[in-house]
């Protein structure tokens, strides 16, 4: 339902003094049957008060008489609801010590959520932002429970997520790594200077002695070279682990003689 109806309906009822007293002041609840509800335009729907005469009647004490309901229509707005899963986001002020770092990025649980409303209130909804949170100079892993900063008319059936953060002391790392060539010469030999390349990084001390040779891939495309009608070779690193950051590779530029 996309409106709040009508709280309350003004009867025309008969009884004893007594009766009508303390029906004045009782809070009792007359539950209507939406079923006999009309469609009247698009989200437009209402009830016609008439209908209900019986309903109402078996639900007011007895001795209590019902004569008329003074208003004759209730009107309400309905929707069919959808639903929609969303990624969850962060929206945080975090700075580290000097030397300090996520080893990992921040970890969120549960990282999305299932919201339900109309589609039309859906489809303007691409994630769901948490409160902000301020984290200055820290140096050391913290979770967090963060609220989630709902919009209107949206319904979920969790307000809340939590942030894990890994911090660990930070060292630079160097690691020499071989360089493949890609699309060489098909009927000439290609000689390459030099032929490897140096890696240097940023790693946590806990992770340190995780990484080796084969969390780098560098490789050169020749063919690439030849079409852009290069003097030399262009060194490409692919990083296969997430363990690391400020990743650097000298050279950046390889030298090749060509003998066939």
């Amino acid at each position: 339902m996309l409106n709040s109806p009508e709280k309350s309906i003004d009867f025309n009822i008969k009884g004893s003094g007594f009766k009508l007293i303390t029906t004045r002041f009782s809070k009792k609840t007359i539950i209507l049957d939406l079923k006999k509800i009309y469609k009247k335009t698009g989200e437009n729907y209402f009830l016609l008060t008439k209908n209900h005469y019986p309903e109402i009647q078996k639900q007011l004490k007895s001795g209590i008489k019902l004569l008329a309901i003074l208003q004759d229509t209730i009107h309400f707005k309905i929707s069919q609801l959808s639903s929609k899963k969303v990624p969850i986001k962060v929206n945080s002020n975090i700075t580290y010590k000097k030397g300090f770092d996520l080893n990992t990025p921040i970890k969120v649980t549960p990282d999305s959520i299932l919201l339900s409303g109309t589609s039309k209130n859906l489809n303007t909804i691409n994630s769901i932002y948490t409160e902000k949170i301020d984290l200055i100079n820290i140096s050391e892993s913290t979770t967090k429970e963060l609220k989630l900063i709902i919009p209107q008319r949206i319904r979920v059936t969790n307000k809340k997520t939590s942030i894990s953060l890994d911090v660990d002391k930070f060292t630079e790392g160097e690691i020499e790594i071989p360089i493949n060539i890609k699309n060489p010469p098909k009927k000439e030999s290609i000689n390459i200077f030099p032929k490897t390349v140096m890696i240097t990084y940023k790693v946590g001390l806990k992770n340190f002695n995780r990484i080796n040779a084969s969390s780098f891939d560098v490789f050169c495309d020749y063919k690439q070279t030849k079409k852009n009608n290069l003097s030399y070779l262009v060194p490409h690193l692919n990083v296969k682990t997430n363990l690391v950051s400020s990743v650097r590779m000298i050279p950046n530029k390889i030298d090749f003689l060509i003998y066939k």
